[in-house]
């Protein structure tokens, strides 16, 4: 039967897409739309916000297409194209890109209650009803045999199911699903049921249209950081852009920081831009949803070319090395006629993990007083002063990636004419990593020392060395003593560092003191 509408509110029907504009962007809290001064408005008016819908008919499989009203904006600065809007009261939703607006300037009944004078908003939202109410007829079963649907059932079931589903999850609605079909297997809803559960348990991802903008890495240089920049939209909170040299088995994963309304900028390290070329994705980071890959995927990154510097680029784990140290050593703080000052500066290269590793050279300046416990502290004798100038080359050769051996010839002057040595080590671990050194030296007029060193590199930026050491030097008449050193640097930046190293040694008990000493080295 139909239904008659009373003139006072009637209105001449137009299409339900009928609109005077949309939310384009959000830009520094205020909304920007396309209702300028070509579609009419001026600065002050305002315009309804309304939600477009769309939806599958759980039963029908129909689409339903409505829109609902969230809300109004207010037109602050109209241009000829586009406006800046500010929300206008309150409203049910947040205001988003995409919803769609109308003019809300409404034209009140006369005072006499003239007919034809209607609000516009009703006008416009008036014709949407029709498909909700056609997709309704088509699920009246027609007469004779089949009873009508208000009669059936098995249409009641699955309509008490669905009120009972609303505003469940995804998975809890497939389940529910599910077992309505199992439980009517025969019913005339099964197929568009089950189509139902497997779209509910497929894969979701963000529409690439939530990216605005996203421009392709052109050519890079070898081992120069990457300004990388995106623009996307205010549906995400954040962006993680993820790295990597071509080839390597595992990403690096950099967050990108905010650098104005919509944009996103990160610096990509300079040594993932290898002569191989570099690879990265970027993944957008929903207020409330899992993060989403929006520019390339981790199995499909975006591949970047990169140009090589002038002459070989350096390989990974080749570094040149500088260094300069020294040390004062107390044997005897009680009497300071046993003690040992020492600086020594070296400078390197680290070639390769395996074969010949490292070369090194360098010199140093010792200087101290010693002898032995009897002429010291029995006949309080005057100590023998020692001095020794000297330099070295190294060379340290690799058997395997965590075994290497370590040579180093001595030669020095003395006051009494030139004089030379040798020290050597073992070490069991990488050079780059924690390591344990075993070895010990041998210096003309100075004496000898055995020496255990662990190298240790588990905490980020604070290399810590542990020595023990049991040696006759400073003289080489001294009797033999023992030391315990512990030396903790600190990475100022990944190429330069500083340490400081404290010691105890002593020859007995009673002939014992402290000692100190600093470094400082640079390597690239």
């Amino acid at each position: 039967m139909a239904v008659s509408t009373p003139a006072s509110v009637r209105a001449e029907p137009r299409e339900p897409e009928a609109t005077d504009g949309t939310i384009v962007a959000l830009d520094a809290g205020d909304f920007v739309v396309d209702v300028g001064a070509t579609k009419g408005a001026h600065d002050g008016d305002v315009v309804d916000v309304w939600r477009p819908v769309r939806l599958r008919h759980p039963v029908s499989g129909l689409v339903l297409l409505d829109r609902f009203r969230i809300g109004a904006l207010r037109l602050v600065q109209v241009r000829r194209t586009l406006s800046l809007a500010i929300v206008e009261g309150k409203t049910s939703r947040t205001p988003v890109a995409g919803d769609v607006l109308v003019l809300a300037e409404a034209r009140d009944p006369s005072a006499d209650g003239t007919p034809g004078k209607v609000d516009r908003v009703h006008e416009r939202v008036a014709p949407l009803a029709p498909e909700p109410i056609v997709a309704a007829a088509k699920l009246t079963p027609g007469s004779g045999s089949n009873a009508g649907l208000a009669d059936d059932a098995e249409a009641r079931d699955l309509a008490k199911l669905m009120t009972s589903l609303t505003g469940s999850e995804p998975g809890h609605r497939a389940v529910a699903y599910e077992m309505f079909v199992r439980a009517h297997a025969s019913s005339r809803f099964a197929t568009v049921l089950r189509e139902e559960t497997a779209a509910l348990r497929a894969p979701r991802e963000v529409e690439r249209q939530y990216l605005a903008s996203a421009p392709k890495l052109g050519r890079v240089r070898a081992g120069v950081p990457q300004r990388f920049a995106v623009e996307l939209d205010p549906l995400f909170v954040g962006a993680v852009v993820h790295v990597r040299r071509r080839g390597a088995a595992s990403y690096r994963s950099i967050p990108m920081g905010s650098s104005g309304p919509r944009y996103w900028t990160a610096t990509l390290p300079g040594d993932a831009m290898t002569n191989d070329g570099m690879e990265y994705f970027v993944e957008g980071l929903p207020k409330a949803s899992p993060p989403v890959a929006i520019v390339g995927k981790p199995e499909t990154p975006r591949r970047v070319e990169v140009d090589a510097l002038p002459g070989p680029l350096r390989v990974t784990g080749t570094k040149a090395s500088v260094s300069v140290q020294s040390e004062f050593a107390s044997f005897n703080v009680t009497r300071a006629n046993d003690y040992v000052w020492q600086t020594e500066g070296s400078v390197g290269w680290r070639l390769r993990d395996e074969g010949l590793r490292a070369v090194r050279s360098g010199f140093g300046v010792l200087r101290g007083q010693g002898g032995s416990l009897d002429d010291l502290d029995r006949l309080q004798r005057d100590p023998s002063p020692v001095g020794l100038t000297y330099g070295y080359v190294e060379a340290e050769i690799a058997l395997s990636p965590t075994f290497s051996i370590l040579a180093r010839p001595v030669l020095g002057l003395r006051e009494r004419g030139v004089t030379g040595g040798a020290q050597g080590f073992v070490r069991i671990g990488s050079d780059l990593r924690t390591n344990l050194s075993v070895g010990g030296e041998v210096l003309g007029s100075v004496g000898q020392r055995g020496i255990v060193q662990l190298d240790w590199r588990t905490l980020r930026r604070l290399p810590i060395a542990l020595r023990t050491e049991v040696t006759n030097q400073p003289a080489d008449g001294s009797d033999v003593g023992a030391r315990a050193i512990i030396q903790v640097g600190y990475e100022v930046t990944p190429e330069f560092a500083l340490a400081a190293r404290v010691s105890y040694q002593g020859r007995t008990i009673h002939h014992a003191g402290p000692g100190t000493g600093l470094a400082v080295s640079y390597q690239w």
